[in-house]
């Protein structure tokens, strides 16, 4: 699997949520090198893990030789009522999203994750379809890569950096990490860091190659028909735009009406479905923090299926 051990992000915090234990069916919607998932399996659950990267997809093959309650996909979570048909399951106990890249994925050159390492600018968590963040970069316009960048990566300097890109393309087309890693640095001030403009350009486009918020947008919408009566909903994001989407649908699903406050009554029949667990996100503690770089700018939400 990996020549080091996965720390999963929050482990006590989402087992008290998701409560696993015998007979209890949880949905991995984000496998990744199945932290979460081989906690929940040493309660006695049943457990489906799904991930759209191939290396996440061989390590959850081999978890479930040892374990006969894990099954595995090579599906994306926005396809969860076909992984569910698949399993044979109807309604599930638990879901868990454990969103962004894991650090397995970080530390893998190849798939250019990662602005510290050469390699090629691919970005694309199933790298057998679709397009490639070089291809994004060859192929969109000026405005278009500036939109991309702002919206996704909320960089302010997001003109400059398109600006950059499309002079540069002219002479040769950007097709590495490093490639792009120089050419923002280029873009900057001696006095402005460069390492958080960089992280929000390549969040920027990897969250377009992968369309991960619309992902995202698509499963949630989904929860009310997987979960059962009391089924828990766990996500965890480790950005301000997954946080905020989950959070507006959580707010939203806990309210029976969801017409103008000026309307005199309801027309739009709407009935609550989720209880939230969360009233605020729950962060990482000083301990964790200090042991897993990654649960730093972890967010965890919680709701309970009505």
């Amino acid at each position: 699997m990996t020549s080091a051990p996965h720390v999963p992000v929050l482990k006590a915090e989402t087992l008290g949520f998701l409560e696993p234990g015998p007979g209890r069916r949880i949905v991995d919607w984000t496998f990744g090198f199945g932290g979460h998932s081989l906690a929940m399996l040493e309660t006695g659950a049943e457990v489906l893990g799904l991930d759209l990267d191939a290396v996440a997809f061989a390590a959850c093959n081999e978890l479930a030789a040892a374990h006969s309650g894990l099954h595995c996909q090579n599906i994306s979570f926005r396809h969860i009522d076909r992984a569910l048909s698949a399993a044979t399951w109807d309604q599930v106990d638990g879901v868990l999203l454990d969103l962004g890249v894991s650090s397995f994925q970080l530390d893998d050159a190849a798939k250019g994750f990662s602005y510290r390492m050469d390699g090629p600018l691919d970005l694309r968590f199933d790298q057998t379809r679709g397009r490639t963040a070089a291809d994004l970069l060859r192929e969109l316009s000026e405005e278009e890569i500036a939109d991309l960048i702002w919206r996704w990566g909320e960089e302010r300097g997001s003109r400059r950096i398109a600006r950059a890109i499309v002079q540069a393309r002219a002479t040769a087309p950007v097709t590495t990490t490093t490639e792009l890693k120089e050419l923002v640095r280029g873009t900057l001030p001696r006095s402005v860091k460069y390492q958080p403009v960089l992280s929000r350009v390549f969040q920027a486009l990897r969250i377009a190659v992968n369309d991960e918020l619309a992902a995202l947008s698509e499963v949630l919408a989904k929860l009310p028909q997987v979960l059962r009566p009391n089924g828990v909903l766990v996500v965890i994001s480790y950005h301000s735009l997954e946080d905020r989407l989950v959070k507006q649908f959580i707010d939203r699903e806990k309210r029976d009406c969801l017409c103008p406050p000026e309307l005199p009554a309801c027309v739009c029949g709407h009935q609550r479905t989720l209880k939230p667990l969360t009233r605020k996100a729950v962060v990482a503690g000083p301990e964790e923090e200090a042991t897993n770089k990654r649960s730093r700018s972890a967010r965890l939400r919680a709701a309970r299926r009505l």
